[in-house]
């Protein structure tokens, strides 16, 4: 496949090529296309077999992990979240250097310390760091389900809080199943105030991960809006391998 960018150029065929427009741009490829039969029959293609089956895989988490969170990413101003979960699953799963292509996965690449390292960095909203916006006072406890934060750096105009809860997120890395467990919102008027989270740990030994959510809303009486914000923090606390 190849862009026109000549003199001489046409839509439709000719001998074995076919042009055509897209993304604005005249793009000429001989006819018929890639055959999918060949992909998966023929030896040569045999390293792309293996990419995509690694790629399949981590496809199946990055989807599990996004539709797992899809009420709280909705606040997250980011348009390509899914793309960005994806970069982190396959870079965690590169990590992976001993098994041969084809075999890395996830699994394997969280169990290294590089992989370990860099799942710990992960952030829900890719341009705030859970950090920016709240001190872990006590780390997240995964015997008693407990946390203890305090949020400062946020901008809170008049009648705004922010809205915080602690969330649990199972998921089988063998069938994808997935399920949040919450620990209810709570409500914080002002910053530099201590707030203490629970949420109750199951005992089915599958993969966990817990993520903490600090989102602004707007207040009128006992009422709450959640709002969309740049300030959104939503990122991994802890993890725990099976």
């Amino acid at each position: 496949m190849a862009k026109n960018v000549g003199l001489i150029q046409f839509e439709g065929s000719i001998g074995d090529l076919v042009a055509y427009h897209r993304n604005g741009s005249l793009i000429i490829q001989r006819k018929g296309g890639f055959n999918g039969k060949r992909l998966k029959t023929e030896e040569r293609y045999e390293s792309v077999r293996k990419r995509q089956t690694e790629f399949g895989k981590c496809a199946k988490l990055s989807s599990g992990i996004k539709r797992a969170f899809a009420w709280w990413l909705q606040w997250v101003p980011e348009n390509m979240i899914y793309n960005h979960i994806q970069s982190v699953v396959m870079g965690v799963k590169n990590c992976d250097v001993l098994s041969e292509k084809g075999t890395k996965t996830f699994e394997k690449g969280i169990a290294t310390v590089a992989g370990a390292s860099l799942f710990r960095k992960f952030q829900l909203n890719p341009k705030r760091s859970l950090s920016a916006g709240t001190i872990i006072n006590t780390p997240f406890n995964f015997e008693t389900g407990t946390v203890s934060v305090t949020p400062h750096h946020y901008k809170l105009k008049s009648r705004m809080c922010l809205g915080v809860e602690l969330l649990l997120l199972q998921i089988d890395l063998n069938t994808y199943d997935y399920q949040v467990i919450r620990s209810g919102i709570k409500y914080c008027d002002a910053l530099h105030q201590t707030i203490n989270l629970e949420v109750a740990v199951p005992q089915e030994q599958v993969f966990m991960a817990a993520f903490l959510f600090f989102g602004k809303c707007s207040k009128e009486g006992k009422s709450y809006a959640w709002m969309r914000d740049v300030e959104v923090s939503f990122g991994l606390l802890d993890f725990k391998l099976v």
